[in-house]
């Protein structure tokens, strides 16, 4: 798990790459992606923590009695390649991007389908994961789902009594 105020050392170290990559004459904005998102994954965000869970993610869980399923995902609440377009596109100074990224770094658990349909995504209904709690902590593929995960799932269902 990635701590949630990273060493300044590496906060420079990032901060650094960013201006190198984003003033880069020699890379296409696609590459700039790619090596923002992977320089990026080092720390500057919130390591993709869920902080919201669909209905059908939780109706998901319900139907594999409460097992991780597959077919879940971890969706950013604002989609990976606008938020890529915003850093690249604004004139930042220094770090003052940093906590909007992080901000925009969060993500929902969701169904796999209600991850590919980006112009319904914000309409599909979802309960709040308390930050604080650091559920479904995220991992560069997947998601971490304990007994502390499981508890929250069926205490959701019920409220939404789907049990």
């Amino acid at each position: 798990m990635i701590p949630k105020d990273i060493p300044i050392e590496l906060k420079e170290y990032i901060c650094s790459g960013v201006s190198l990559i984003k003033n880069s004459k020699e890379f296409t904005e696609k590459q700039k992606f790619t090596l923002l998102s992977n320089l990026l994954s080092l720390g500057a965000g919130a390591a993709w923590q869920p902080i919201q869970i669909t209905h059908a993610a939780i109706q998901l869980f319900v139907e594999n009695d409460f097992k991780k399923p597959k077919g879940l995902e971890r969706a950013h609440i604002y989609h990976r390649r606008k938020t890529m377009t915003e850093l690249v596109q604004q004139n930042w100074q220094g770090d003052e991007w940093w906590d909007w990224y992080k901000e925009r770094d969060y993500t929902v658990l969701a169904t796999r389908k209600e991850n590919r349909d980006e112009a319904e995504f914000h309409n599909v209904a979802k309960i709040l994961i308390p930050k604080e709690q650091n559920l479904f902590w995220g991992k560069r593929v997947g998601f971490e789902y304990g007994e502390i995960e499981k508890r929250f799932v069926i205490d959701a269902a019920k409220k939404l009594k789907m049990i």
